[in-house]
This record gives structure tokens, C-alpha cells and sequence, in this order.
């Protein structure tokens, strides 16, 4: 089995996968309780409860950013203290990274990658000039348009629902909507063959920042 935590998304996720089929998928936040840190244990013993998950996790996988940085960090912790714990292996994985398993390569320079997380923390991501490199921008809460030629751009990707004037004015041929969930149950052989860091880190952008 595997455990999966999408640390990014507005609504941040505990996941178990086993053979490309998600067995469970449970949900950190409530209406009750808007802090990570106060739900995360609570929610992982639940799942613990009802699946007996502790000696089933063959390997953890969490989402390192861009995103919240407060969420990004409690997220890595936990994983790391079942990774030590447990003495099971931890992958960290970009958002960004995540969604170009569903680009395909012929138009990965024309697709723009927005990613949302908690805290109203939004991003855009695009090819940069540089081969293989990327550029993120931080988006306002509301989405407000920034400094980009969008008629270069024909398709875009996002792990959440994009407002439709925010979509709107993108004006791209097609849009595709995606949880990280999903993209890892479907590409699970392939994120697992990634190599794995000795040091997984958040990814915060307070600014514009090209990663590879």
C-alpha cells in the first residue's frame, strides 16, 4: 500500500493506493476545524482505525508545493515522523511535476498549470525560455490577471476548479480539471521509480521563482 498526502490542495487529502486503485481518501479539514495541525493526527488514527494501514505502507508520497507554507510544513513533518518511525520510505513530489503527467509532451509549452492550495494561495506555472525549466507566479486570491501573453498559451491544467471568468479570459482551447489524487493513483509505476531525496522540502513562492 501506499500513502499519498496532497498537502497543496484547498482541501488537503490523506490517500491510500494499492495497485493503481484507491482504497480510501479521507479529508484533513472540516467545517469544525480549519488547521491542518489540529486535524492531521486525528484523521490519520481514523484512517488507521479502519484500515489498519501501520503495517500495510510500503511507501509515503507527499505533495511538497507550491502551496500553503503553513500546510506545506506540518504535511512534510508528519510524513517524515512516519517515515523515521515506521522506517518507511518518503518520496516528495511538486504539484507542478504531478500535472505534467497528464500533459502531453507535444503541447507541454503551450499549457499553463494552475495550482490552488489552501489560504487562498494560488499559482500559475509555464515553460520557461530555459529548456526544462518552469516559471511560477503567484496569483491574487481572486485570480486577477498578471503580466502574461495568454495567446501563446492554447490549453491549461489546474488541480481545482478555476473561476469561469478567471477561465474566461484565459480564453484556451481546452481546460482540464484534475485532483493530485487521481494523477498519482493513475501514474503510481512511474512517480514510484522517481528518485528520492535525502532532504524533502516545501516549495514556497512568496516571488516569482523558475524551478526545473
Amino acid at each position: 500500500m501506499i500513502l499519498f498526502l496532497d498537502t497543496v490542495s484547498p482541501l488537503p487529502e490523506f490517500s491510500v493506493i494499492k495497485e493503481n486503485n484507491i482504497i480510501m481518501s479521507i479529508q484533513i479539514l472540516n467545517e469544525n476545524c480549519k488547521k491542518i495541525s489540529d486535524r492531521i493526527i486525528p484523521v490519520y488514527l481514523e484512517l488507521q482505525k479502519k484500515l489498519q494501514i501501520n503495517d500495510k505502507i510500503e511507501k509515503l508520497i507527499v505533495c511538497t508545493g507550491p502551496g500553503s507554507f503553513t500546510a506545506l510544513r506540518v504535511g512534510i513533518a508528519f510524513m517524515y515522523g512516519l517515515s523515521i518511525s515506521k522506517k518507511i520510505p518518503l518520496l516528495g513530489i511538486a504539484s507542478f511535476d504531478l500535472l505534467r503527467f497528464v500533459i502531453p509532451k507535444s503541447i507541454k509549452k503551450k499549457t499553463l498549470m494552475i495550482i490552488c492550495s489552501s489560504n487562498d494561495q494560488n499559482f500559475i506555472c509555464m515553460s520557461s525560455n530555459q529548456k526544462d525549466k518552469y516559471l511560477i507566479k503567484k496569483l491574487g486570491t481572486k485570480f486577477e490577471s498578471i503580466d502574461i501573453d495568454y495567446n501563446q498559451y492554447a490549453y491549461c491544467i489546474s488541480n481545482c476548479e478555476l473561476p469561469s471568468n478567471f477561465i474566461k479570459m484565459l480564453n484556451l482551447n481546452t481546460y482540464q480539471e484534475i485532483n493530485f489524487t487521481e494523477i498519482v493513483k493513475l501514474n503510481l509505476k512511474e512517480i514510484l521509480s522517481l528518485p528520492s531525496n535525502n532532504i524533502v522540502q516545501p516549495i514556497y513562492i512568496s516571488d516569482n521563482k523558475i524551478l526545473d
